[in-house]
């Protein structure tokens, strides 16, 4: 019983081990870059190096300047005891309300609009009540946009998505349709919201949505590690123009440094990183339109403007193109293949 239990309990070893090698080993690519990097500096000794992260967005805070002038009080809430909008306020002014989030604010505003209208349906237009939930639901209503960009910016489920949390995106992380149909979401509210199409908005999905977010972190892993890709991008290609390449194979002498450099860039970057890069673009390229309905402030648009030279998908495709050209030209140069 003894050996049998030992040689079980080898076994399990044995299986653990080999899962290990099969599905626990794949260097990641921020592991990747680094290793190319290294390589690089193998052959050419960089006079410094220093394979960096790209520089922390600062977090920004956006404040609502609060207070109306079109305030319900207690009294006038017991005439309204047949619309829902009563119990909405009650509900908004106990501890609960005072405590809710940016989300839960703006969930609030649309929800008193869409409640505003149905009240003012029992309500004769010569009530003063009448007139004061008409003022306050217009006035909700014009504020909207500067509550959406409260929550965009306040709430954290958006705001760790510029922070740089991580380095990579690893193909096969779960997530990618989830926060797509939520970010769509988003992007259609903000939408209404301009518009003015209020009544058609469903505020538990956009609670539902911010779960989606938080579940999944997708939107931060995919905009860190195209960040990240960009600097490691630029970094390497700096690096390596410090450098003449008829210095790195001289005419009429032994091509065997210029071999390893072509080895290490063809074992790296065209077998690794390049289809890596391949697919963040592919992923940034489907969330990208939405991102830049949803973020239109000065602080954070231009990362997502599709017209602006500094947008995130622009950069990775301007960065992996430069980092190739000088490739190119050292081919050209040099008189080697790549394959």
């Amino acid at each position: 019983m003894h050996l049998f239990s030992k040689t079980k309990s080898l076994f399990k070893l044995t299986v653990c081990a080999v899962s290990l090698v099969l599905f626990g080993c794949s260097p990641s690519a921020s592991d990747i870059n680094k290793t190319y990097a290294e390589r690089l500096n193998n052959v050419l000794a960089f006079k410094e190096f220093e394979l960096t992260k790209p520089a922390r967005i600062e977090p920004v805070h956006f404040d609502i300047v609060s207070g109306s002038a079109h305030t319900i009080g207690m009294l006038e809430l017991a005439q309204l005891r047949q619309c829902e909008l009563a119990t909405l306020i009650a509900e908004h002014n106990n501890q609960l309300g005072k405590t809710a989030t940016a989300a839960g604010v703006l969930s609030y505003q649309i929800d008193f609009i869409q409640a505003a209208e149905k009240c003012l349906d029992t309500l004769s237009p010569d009530n003063p009540l009448y007139t004061k939930i008409a003022q306050a639901s217009e006035q909700k209503q014009q504020t909207l946009p500067q509550y959406f960009e409260a929550m965009i910016t306040n709430e954290r489920e958006f705001k760790v998505i510029w922070q740089l949390t991580s380095s990579n995106l690893d193909e096969h992380t779960a997530g990618f349709t989830e926060t797509e149909h939520a970010m769509s979401m988003f992007a259609m509210l903000n939408e209404q919201i301009k518009t003015g199409d209020i009544s058609e908005i469903d505020t538990a999905s956009l609670i539902n949505a911010l779960e989606v977010l938080n579940k999944f972190k997708y939107n931060t892993l995919l905009v860190s590690a195209v960040r990240t890709q960009i600097h490691y991008n630029e970094q390497l290609t700096t690096l390596l123009q410090q450098y003449e390449i008829d210095a790195l194979c001289p005419a009429n002498k032994n091509k065997q440094k210029a071999q390893k450099l072509s080895n290490i860039f063809k074992k790296f970057y065209l077998e690794q990183l390049q289809p890596y890069q391949s697919f963040l673009t592919g992923k940034l390229e489907s969330l990208l339109p939405l991102y830049e309905k949803i973020w239109q402030d000065p602080t954070l648009g231009h990362y997502v403007d599709s017209s602006h030279e500094g947008n995130i998908l622009i950069e990775l495709k301007f960065s992996a193109k430069q980092h190739v050209t000088w490739w190119q030209n050292f081919y050209k140069q040099c008189e080697i293949s790549p394959l």
